[in-house]
């Protein structure tokens, strides 16, 4: 099964807030999996991913950015307010989905058409 658009959705959709317990974000799945495997490492309060270049924004992520944790067939997902950091179980890879902010109708009429403010 592959990671799709109504995957991606439905992640958004399923940890769309914060939950108020640091249980209820589903933690444990990324623990067992940083005990497992050299790309991730939790620095304290922080998710550190090792595979990332260093210039990445997304390799260090403060735990309590974290929406959620999903356990998917082909890679752990971590959902954060408005991203998805994917690692994929099988290379250890990760791949970072953004999600993208649309703009009102009116907005983009108005950037069309360089009328007002952008």
């Amino acid at each position: 099964m592959a990671i799709t658009a109504d995957t991606i959705n439905e992640l958004y959709r399923r940890f769309r807030r914060q939950p108020k317990r640091l249980e209820d974000r589903n933690l444990s799945l990324l623990v067992d999996y940083v005990l497992d495997t050299d790309a991730l490492d939790m620095d304290g309060e922080r998710l550190v991913f090792t595979g990332m270049p260093q210039s990445s924004p997304f390799r260090e992520i403060e735990l309590e950015r974290v929406n959620g944790v999903a356990d998917l067939p082909e890679a752990v997902a971590v959902v954060l307010p408005n991203s998805i950091i994917f690692i994929n179980k099988s290379d250890l890879s990760a791949n970072v989905h953004i999600r993208q902010i649309k703009m009102p109708f009116r907005q983009r009429l108005r950037r069309i058409f360089g009328l007002g403010k952008p």
